[in-house]
């Protein structure tokens, strides 16, 4: 995209020369007025290009940095399982806790008791926006860091079967919606939107 930006500038300054030039010696410009619309064109659709590009490589840094993060940090729950005299609802607001730290920077972290489900919202943001761009075209996850992401989904819900037990699932939530993106159960994927 750069290219053709570039292109269309140097077409769009020649073509304006030669629509000056051709208006003052022959009396005539429709064909030097269509060379500079479509160098005009050039040059917006090579901008545009760039501006996009820019864009995406933004949003695939901030979440490749995000699970990168959250992987590193290993999400600490082993504190949590030194409460083993406590019972099951407060080892699992204990996990709460420190889901909400492990992974404050990527969204909100909520439990359903019921299902014994952890869920992470996505905030809206960058992080949000590249989660998106992963649900609209699956070739661009390994870009934005998904498998790393996944990664860290996969050992944290490991560490909470070894902490809670079986049974309880960590699930990821797609950007302005409520249906799952990933779900791990017990240390193993359960549901993928990414394939």
């Amino acid at each position: 995209m750069i290219f053709l930006a570039i292109f269309g500038i140097l077409m769009l300054i020649l073509s304006a020369f030669y629509l000056v030039n051709s208006w003052q010696q022959y009396g005539q410009w429709k064909w030097a007025t269509f060379l500079v619309i479509i160098s005009l064109a050039m040059t917006v659709v090579g901008g545009y290009g760039m501006y996009e590009n820019h864009q995406n490589e933004a949003n695939n840094k901030t979440t490749s940095q995000t699970a990168a993060k959250t992987s590193t940090s290993a999400i600490s729950l082993s504190g949590a399982a030194n409460q083993m005299n406590a019972n099951q609802e407060t080892k699992e607001n204990a996990i709460l806790g420190q889901l909400q730290k492990a992974y404050g920077k990527l969204g909100t972290v909520g439990f359903d008791s019921q299902s014994k489900t952890y869920q992470i919202k996505p905030a809206s943001g960058d992080e949000a926006k590249a989660l998106q761009a992963v649900l609209d075209d699956n070739s661009q996850a390994n870009q934005i860091g998904w498998p790393k992401l996944t990664k860290s989904l996969d050992e944290t819900s490991s560490q909470l079967q070894k902490i809670l037990g079986d049974g309880y699932s960590l699930s990821l939530i797609q950007p302005n919606s409520d249906q799952p993106m990933y779900t791990v159960k017990d240390g193993q994927e359960t549901y993928s939107a990414v394939k």
